[in-house]
């Protein structure tokens, strides 16, 4: 092939990719709640819509989760690493890791009680 369709292909792989990028790192909806797991058992569903801090204890192990302006953070962890502390506070997209402590925190757009409800 020619230089100039080699460059052609990957300029469009790079635009293709950009898009992708901006995509994923933007788009997204807002999700509604918060569902805390520990273990892979549900622990607590957290509203996004309602300012609050809950304390996650499992034996020695802790985290402080902090809910405000419609998104979650941890603000405090008993974890060496303090991964999750430095996870930016979200309202969609990746979980909040926290490995050592095992605790997950996923996003839902509607909690399980309005989907009984409808």
């Amino acid at each position: 092939m020619k230089t100039k369709t080699w460059l052609l292909l990957f300029s469009l792989l790079c635009l293709l990719l950009a898009g992708m990028s901006v995509w994923l790192l933007l788009g997204g909806e807002q999700a509604g709640y918060a569902e805390v797991y520990s273990d892979g058992e549900l622990v607590v569903t957290l509203d996004l819509s309602k300012d609050t801090e809950y304390r996650f204890e499992r034996g020695e192990a802790w985290n402080l989760l902090s809910v405000r302006d419609g998104k979650i953070s941890v603000i405090s962890a008993s974890c060496p690493s303090q991964d999750c502390v430095h996870h930016a506070a979200s309202d969609h997209g990746a979980p909040i890791v926290c490995l050592p402590n095992r605790l997950v925190i996923k996003f839902a757009r509607s909690s399980a009680f309005d989907a009984m409800v409808g």
